[in-house]
């Protein structure tokens, strides 16, 4: 189950990619809105006070963290469902940090730019191949116990490259901006990078182990992300981590 206290637990740096999207949104006016995976809220409510729409919908599959959502009382409609049974269309399709956890995306953004009436405004971790990745899925394929119920977790990289977004994109839609930030996290604390981790890419693992195999998984994950990523001598722990940003208007 997600957590919305251990995902916001860098909230600040989680935030900030979706707000750097939102700035690089051509200024229309949107009467409608969907924010696809809004987690807790906190950027739904954002596009709600800047374009102030007719209509705003936030939805995520996790009951959690729409419970946090629905803490403070909006105009937003919040729906708990996959996001990729949303339907009708919107002036502004948004996602922050959601749609790397869906494969396909060929068909995927196909299907996006049909329900799109004017703009899309995508964001998603582009890390997949980064050894906080590589070495989870290290953990996962040494131990036989943890293959056998972790199989399913094991992805191939969902996220395409830059190129391939422009080629889906680029005939249907007359403004495309697409880039790529890798952002130096400073991170502080005993394993930080783990503490970052417990609130995305482990939630799948802990909902198929038992509370003693998740603890021994994650120790034993633990000491292969402390051997490569180490403290500075100022105890900051550097953390490069990558996004693609899509900004795309008919």
């Amino acid at each position: 189950m997600w957590n919305p206290e251990q995902y916001n637990k860098y909230s600040e740096q989680r935030n900030r990619p979706a707000i750097e999207l939102i700035e690089r949104i051509p200024p229309k006016s949107y009467k409608s809105i969907i924010d696809l995976g809004c987690g807790d809220g906190v950027i739904t409510k954002m596009l709600l006070d800047r374009y102030n729409p007719e209509h705003i919908v936030g939805v995520d599959n996790s009951s959690s963290m729409l419970e946090k959502a629905q803490l403070t009382p909006t105009d937003i409609n919040w729906q708990l469902s996959d996001i990729t049974d949303f339907t009708g269309n919107y002036d502004l399709i948004f996602s922050n940090a959601a749609l790397q956890w869906l494969n396909n995306h060929n068909v995927l953004f196909k299907q996006l730019v049909q329900q799109t009436n004017n703009t899309l405004a995508i964001q998603m971790p582009n890390n997949f191949d980064a050894p906080s990745h590589v070495l989870l899925r290290e953990t996962i394929l040494e131990n036989p116990r943890f293959k056998d119920k972790l199989a399913s977790t094991i992805r191939t990289a969902p996220v395409m490259s830059k190129q391939d977004y422009y080629q889906l994109l680029c005939d249907n839609m007359s403004y495309l901006d697409i880039w790529e930030t890798q952002y130096l996290q400073l991170l502080t604390g005993n394993s930080p990078i783990l503490e970052w981790v417990r609130g995305t890419a482990l939630v799948p693992i802990r909902e198929k182990l038992t509370a003693d195999e998740y603890t021994e998984f994650e120790m034993k994950y633990n000491e292969k992300l402390k051997q490569t990523y180490k403290p500075a001598s100022n105890g900051v722990t550097l953390f490069p981590f990558s996004r693609i940003f899509i900004v795309a208007s008919r």
